[in-house]
Parts: structure tokens; sequence; C-alpha cells
């Protein structure tokens, strides 16, 4: 008799999924049917060669795995989920009929968790898949929060490192002003006012929305004028000029309103703005427009930079993306920006893209907001 796999049981309802793994399918059939009545997802497997394919294309919570099979055996099975990064720490309980100590030794010196000799007694059984699918589902969920944890960590030190750069570059030009150039040094003072305020309304906010991760992150949408973020993208005059490049920002003659999250569209302005600034050769042109496309607000951003490959642009808004451009200045690069900027376009509402250029110099960034409204000027 042939036992079927079993159909899949939706991530909410399976209690774990386990690879049984026997060359006599009449055992699959008896292990199958105990796990299966106790709500665990039962993948058959009738031989070591076709567990290990198995393994390959669905990681499974749990191995139940025979020792003697003809063409590959047990051992030789688990050693090779062993030897493997992404296998290494699955668990392998061993089914068997040879219950002499050697055997057993030899099973666990193999890398398996456990041993279990036939028969079996079913409640024994249960309980030991129970224990070990448990583990390893607590083991995934901590390895997956702390990867979380250091997604986060790391967006939070990149926001931060482009004011902290805007504000050294201020300081560091205040500290070779000549004294009679007073009013040059008023300006760079309240830019460096200006961003030292927005860094902290940015830590207010992570440490408010980590006090409440557990609802969907909040955000508050307002009318957003043509005329603050030509602010925003003029803020980034100094980076620009540092790097001998021109930076052009046309208004829409109407004046316009956009409906968004300020604290998002300046993260995403500052984040397109960055990379602009970033890949862009000396003396080139960074051009911004901001104008009323149907019922849209749009922000584009325009560089003269080397542009993207086919490859880039597949996986653009990927975390820790390394495009195959380099930054023209040396600047480091975390291979988070888009990605944080894409997450906030999307929570909002608002389409983020992001191309090469028509006529094949450069790229082009394309943020479009709901267009609130015409303004009356």
């Amino acid at each position: 008799m042939i036992v079927e796999p079993q159909p899949p049981l939706s991530p909410s309802t399976a209690r774990g999924v386990v690879l049984v793994v026997d060359d006599q399918m009449q055992n699959i059939q008896v292990v199958g049917t105990v796990l299966t009545r106790e709500g665990y997802e039962v993948i058959p497997a009738t031989s070591g060669a076709q567990a290990l394919q198995r393994i390959a294309a669905r990681l499974p919570d749990l191995v139940l795995l025979d020792v003697v099979m003809p063409d590959v055996d047990g051992f030789t099975v688990c050693k090779r989920l062993r030897e493997h990064p992404d296998t290494a720490g699955l668990p392998v309980i061993f089914v068997s009929a040879a219950n002499d100590s050697e055997t057993i030794v030899r099973g666990l010196e193999a890398g398996g968790v456990d041993y279990i000799t036939k028969p079996f007694n079913k409640a024994e059984l249960l309980a030991r898949v129970r224990t070990q699918v448990d583990l390893q589902r607590a083991r995934e969920t901590t390895s997956r929060m702390l990867r979380e944890r250091e997604n986060i960590v790391s967006m939070v030190a990149h926001d931060l490192k482009n004011p902290l750069g805007a504000i050294r570059f201020s300081a560091q030009t205040l500290l070779e002003l000549p004294a009679e150039k007073i009013n040059t040094a008023s300006d760079l003072t309240g830019h460096i006012v200006a961003t030292c305020d927005q860094m902290l309304k940015f830590i207010d906010r992570f440490l408010n929305n980590r006090a409440q991760e557990a609802e969907h992150e909040r955000m508050t949408t307002v009318h957003i004028s043509s005329e603050q973020i030509k602010e925003m993208l003029t803020a980034w005059y100094p980076n620009a000029k540092r790097k001998n490049t021109t930076l052009a920002v046309t208004l829409s003659e109407t004046p316009l309103l956009a409906s968004g999250d300020l604290f998002t569209v300046r993260q995403i302005v500052d984040n397109l703005m960055s990379n602009a600034v970033k890949f862009s050769p000396l003396g080139s042109q960074i051009t911004s427009r901001v104008y009323a496309d149907g019922e849209r607000f749009i922000i584009d951003i325009e560089d003269e930079g080397p542009g993207f490959s086919e490859s880039d642009l597949a996986r653009i808004f990927q975390d820790y993306t390394r495009l195959s451009a380099r930054p023209t200045g040396g600047e480091s690069s975390t291979g988070l920006g888009l990605a944080i900027a894409k997450r906030g376009a999307d929570r909002m509402g608002a389409k983020l893209t992001i191309d090469n250029r028509s006529n094949g110099q450069g790229s082009i960034a394309r943020l479009a907001l709901p267009l609130a409204l015409v303004a009356k000027a």
C-alpha cells in the first residue's frame, strides 16, 4: 500500500512539519498516521537520497530517520545535514529496530538529538516529537527576533548617519571661516540646530514606536507644501557643494499640497538625496523637480551618476543591497537607505520608483504622493 503525502496544513494550524524517512512504506504509514492525528504535517521519504532532496526543497521542523536503508544509511544522512550550514541545526531523531548500545551511540555521535527503538510506544513518540518541534520553533523565533533587532539597529544607525555627517561638515566649515564672515557663520549655525532638532525628533519617534511595537507603526497624515519639500531638498546644498556638484531645485509655478506623513517624507527625501550626492561624479548636476501629475504630487530627483544595472534594479529595495556602482567620493554605504525609503512609502500609500534616465546618463528617483489640492497663492 502506497501512502500519499498528507496535504499541508496552514501555518496557523499545523503543530509542526515532520519528515519521516524509512525504506518500508508501511512504517511511514504507521508513524504518519500517529502524527497527522495530532496535527502535524508529515512529509514521507523512502530513502536517504530522497530525504536529502525533500529537505533541500523544504526545510522541516524535525526529521524521524531510519538507520538501515539500502542507498544511504541514516548515519550518513545525518552527518550530511550537520555539514551544511542551512541544516546544521535541524533536529534528527533516529527511529530503528536496532536497540544495541553501539548503534544508539553511533546515532548520537552522527548528530542525532534522540533515538527511539521499534516497536515504539505511541505516547513516547509523540512526547519526544513534541519536545523537539517546540524547541526548534523556539530557536527559529529567537533567531528571527535577533535578525529583526539587528535590522532595527542598522536602520537607526543609517538614519542618524546622514544628519551627523551634515552637522560635522557645517561645524568644520565654521572652524575654517574667517571672523568677518558672520552671516555665513549664522547660516551654518542655523543648519546645525535644525539638523539636531531633526535627529532628536527621529530618536523620540523611534523610542515611541518601540514602546508600541506590537501595534502597526502609526503615521499622521498632514498637508505638506511644495515649499516644505524644497526646504528638504535644498538642505543638501552643502553636501553637494563639497563634491563640486550643482543642485537645482524647481517647483511648480502653482503652490501644491501633498497628503502624507511629514517625518516619513523627510526620511525618504533624505535617503534619495543622500544616494544622488553619493553617486554623482565631481562637477555634475543633481536636478530635483516638484510638480503635479493628475492626482499625484511628484518629487523627481535626477543625477548624472553611473545609473543601475539590470541586476541592481531587480533588488534595489532589498535590505543590505550592494549596488554595482561605487560612491564617487569614497563614502560608505550600508545598503539600507533605499529599503528604508521604500518601506516608508508603502506605509503611506505612496509610490517610490527608481530607474535609469532615458538618455542613459544617471538615474531618476520618483516619489508620488496623493495630491491634496492646489494651494492658494
